[in-house]
């Protein structure tokens, strides 16, 4: 019998088998492949994450100032109603103020003693000045109560201080002038007497 011939180990690197890579080669080459590919990945997420923070902080910011501009328009809706109130009310102030000397002409005529004769224009000048509190009663228009009352500079104006034992000092003594009011306006003060402690 005759013996193969042992291949050359020369001849089996030529053959191009010997240039295969092995099949631990090829397992390193495709976790080196994983790990290329997961760092990508990776990197994609981080990204991702930081665009999602910067979204969510700039919608904060635009619910903040969305927030602030509601407040404000409110704030400025409430005013704009408060001064149409106002001027609903306060519109015949000027009027009011011309018309109240003749109010105090009329009153001033009731306070003068009456004469023979006189009932008759007498009562017509009582109706006059009845239907003119009337009207400015309509309008919201009330008088400053002074006599007897403490001194309020917010309501009186003090043209005149007596001493006085009888009366607690700086009380209303008298009155030269009648005060009113407009709704919670005070526009034209009392003119006032005003007791002082001797």
């Amino acid at each position: 019998m005759t013996e193969k011939a042992k291949p050359n180990p020369q001849e089996l690197e030529g053959d191009g088998l010997g240039d295969a890579p092995s099949a631990a080669d090829a397992a390193a080459d495709g976790a080196d492949s994983a790990a290329d590919g997961n760092g990508e990945k990776g990197a994609d997420v981080v990204e991702l994450m930081q665009e999602l923070d910067e979204a969510k902080a700039r919608a904060a910011e635009l619910e903040n100032r969305l927030l602030r501009a509601h407040a404000e328009f409110e704030n400025y809706r409430r005013r704009v109603q408060r001064e149409k109130e106002d001027l609903a009310v306060y519109a015949n102030q000027k009027l009011v103020l011309n018309l109240l000397p003749v109010l105090d002409n009329l009153d001033r005529a009731l306070g003068t003693p009456a004469a023979p004769g006189d009932e008759k224009l007498r009562q017509g000048v009582e109706l006059t000045a009845r239907s003119f509190r009337d009207i400015l009663a309509k309008e919201g228009v009330t008088v400053i109560e002074a006599v007897g009352k403490p001194f309020d500079p917010n309501f009186h104006e003090a043209v005149m201080t007596v001493e006085s034992d009888e009366h607690d000092d700086e009380t209303v003594m008298s009155e030269f002038q009648k005060g009113y009011q407009l709704g919670d306006r005070v526009i034209r003060p009392s003119m006032v007497q005003v007791s002082k402690k001797g």
